[in-house]
């Protein structure tokens, strides 16, 4: 399932990034101007900080692997953003040999 539109916050569920699983969120700006992320981590002892103030030029995706900032076997993720942006969560286990991405949930303008 994709998007028909950027938007400025997104909600990333089921993430994992204990056990050997990984977790990446990709943020990618279609737009024409630099924008600036914030990604914060719910995890199941509470929110965690992801970065902040990350800029991402025009018309170009920054990946960001969730392990560096939480380990979690439940890990959710949200993005705000200071204009539109696409987002999607990865998720790789057992040594890569399986994939899969998320349906995310954007609020209504």
């Amino acid at each position: 399932v994709g998007t028909t539109r950027a938007a400025s916050q997104w909600f990333l569920a089921e993430g994992a990034t204990a056990g050997g699983f990984e977790t990446w969120v990709l943020v990618q700006n279609p737009g024409e101007d630099t924008v600036t992320v914030d990604l914060d981590f719910m995890a199941s002892t509470g929110p965690q900080p992801g970065p902040q103030g990350v800029h991402i030029p025009p018309y170009s995706r920054v990946s960001f692997d969730a392990g560096q900032y939480v380990t979690d076997y439940n890990v959710s993720t949200r993005v705000t953003s200071t204009g539109g942006v696409v987002c999607e969560r990865a998720m790789y286990g057992n040594g890569r040999t399986w994939a899969h991405c998320s349906v995310v949930y954007t609020p209504p303008f």
